[in-house]
């Protein structure tokens, strides 16, 4: 199956650079990275450099129909301006964050709901930031981040659901002036919707990398399948609740 509970340290403790290496990412990402913190002088802390990397991208990337590529191919594409939603900006945002050694997940949010421009989902990520000794939550697609009165400590997902069951007043903001933030669709997707968040744990870039550019020629719904018979695929971890 594609999808599980699994328990809280179980996501908590899981990050995607486990499975992914920083040399095993592709050389596009090495090649872009130095764009990213041309006019950056001084150190930055996790939160900051994850920020910066989602503003780049954000910013240089128009976004459009869903791409489901290789991470070479959707990023050549988003920065040609040829597409990108959500899921696409999550999957170079995993790359970027592996190369500048920051710790990150992807999540997904499955919402039931009639309303179109949500019941589609959503995908998003979560950084570690060392200085706050906690996971965040970071919107890359939507620029923003979660936060409760006090905005200097951003939630993490497990804040954001906690908040949610305790009826405790939710914040969002955005990090990047270049960005209209869309307040009433946030609002839907994150804090009235009927929505069950899901980790995306055992995805290996470079597995899924070789083989959507090996099999180009076969519809990437026959090549997920292959790699879920090979015992290759992603899963969909939902959190466990007592």
């Amino acid at each position: 199956m594609l999808s599980k509970n699994a328990s809280k340290n179980r996501i908590e403790s899981f990050c995607y650079n486990h499975i992914n290496k920083t040399a095993d990412i592709p050389q596009i990402y090495f090649e872009l990275n130095p764009f990213i913190f041309e006019k950056t002088k001084v150190a930055l802390s996790d939160l900051d450099k994850a920020k910066q990397i989602a503003i780049w991208l954000r910013n240089n990337c128009k976004g459009g129909p869903g791409l489901g590529k290789s991470s070479t191919l959707v990023l050549k594409k988003m920065i040609g301006g040829e597409g990108g939603v959500c899921s696409d900006f999550s999957q170079v945002f995993n790359n970027f964050c592996v190369i500048n050694d920051l710790k990150v997940k992807e999540w997904g949010l499955k919402i039931q709901s009639n309303d179109p421009c949500i019941k589609g989902g959503h995908a998003f990520n979560e950084i570690y930031s060392k200085e706050f000794q906690k996971w965040i939550l970071i919107d890359v697609a939507k620029s923003i981040l979660f936060h409760p009165i006090n905005p200097t400590v951003p939630l993490s997902v497990f804040d954001l659901i906690q908040s949610k069951k305790e009826n405790k007043e939710i914040y969002f903001s955005s990090f990047n002036e270049k960005n209209t933030m869309d307040s009433k669709r946030i609002t839907a997707l994150y804090l009235t919707s009927n929505s069950s968040p899901f980790v995306i744990t055992n995805y290996c870039n470079k597995t899924y990398d070789s083989c959507l550019d090996t099999l180009k020629f076969l519809p990437e719904s026959f090549i997920h399948g292959l790699l879920f018979l090979i015992g290759k695929s992603y899963v969909f971890e939902f959190p466990k609740y007592k």
